[in-house]
């Protein structure tokens, strides 16, 4: 019997914070195809993988979870053998990613965040972790900032996202849509994004390096919002919303790093 070749389709689904620029593909090769993975994003991905086969195997049969380097192209993903050259082979697969390495859990707890305004000023936090207003459950801290407020970097990083498009706002969840904001990765594997920015604020762009207390965008009210404010979070990358994780920063001087408590004042000396 000839060898019949199918031609595969996939599927994909992009989780929270995913960008565009992941691709699964194959090439042919003499007893089957070799699957590679694109990573155009500028942090690592990790991706799922799940193959249907027909007269075909995967090698490495065992390994599920893919975590491609940050700017990589034609990643090996694995191999596709045709088990009987007389027969008709068949294959498709399906893909899930997401930004960051999903497997690193060995974040630098100890880091100390550099407040994210600038020296002199002094800004209150209206609702910090697990906030009853919007925060259950979640670890991020609100900035109350008059719009166009300056926002810097609080740690040292690159830019994977910004959003910077929306001049809305309201006080219901479904306003979220509206956020502008700006994600920056981390060199432990963390994320921060720093959201409602108004709109055009944003000073950098994809792919650009920051540095802890470089100005990187004008604060706003955008998304859902009840009002001016800077919202502040550090996460974990998930295939599933991503996990929110306490941060210090350092106070006054400099010389001292706590956990930000809702309702005080901080001044920044440093």
């Amino acid at each position: 019997m000839k060898k019949l070749v199918i031609p595969f389709f996939y599927l994909f689904h992009l989780s929270l914070h995913a960008q565009e620029d992941v691709k699964v593909f194959s090439e042919k090769k003499d007893n089957g195809y070799v699957l590679y993975g694109n990573n155009l994003a500028f942090c690592p991905i990790s991706l799922t993988l799940e193959v249907d086969l027909i007269n075909l195997s995967l090698t490495p049969s065992e390994q599920k979870l893919f975590v491609i380097p940050a700017r990589t192209e034609k990643y090996k993903i694995g191999e596709l053998i045709i088990i009987n050259k007389s027969e008709a082979s068949k294959y498709s697969f399906r893909y899930l990613f997401t930004l960051g390495d999903v497997t690193k859990r060995d974040y630098d707890s100890a880091y100390n965040y550099d407040l994210p305004f600038q020296k002199g000023k002094q800004y209150m936090l209206f609702q910090g972790y697990n906030g009853r207003l919007s925060h259950q459950n979640e670890n991020a801290l609100d900035f109350i900032m008059p719009e166009g407020s300056e926002v810097v970097a609080a740690r040292d990083g690159i830019i994977i996202k910004v959003v910077q498009n929306n001049n809305e706002s309201c006080m219901q969840e479904e306003c979220k849509k509206y956020n502008n904001y700006l994600s920056v990765y981390h060199l432990d594997g963390t994320f921060a994004d720093y959201v409602h920015l108004r709109m055009n604020g944003a000073k950098f762009k994809v792919g650009d390096k920051v540095r802890k207390g470089e100005l990187i965008a004008y604060s706003g009210n955008t998304g859902w919002s009840s009002g001016p404010h800077l919202h502040f979070a550090c996460s974990l990358p998930s295939f599933e919303k991503r996990p929110t994780i306490k941060t210090k920063f350092k106070i006054n001087e400099g010389s001292n790093s706590i956990y930000l408590e809702e309702k005080k004042s901080y001044l920044k000396v440093y």
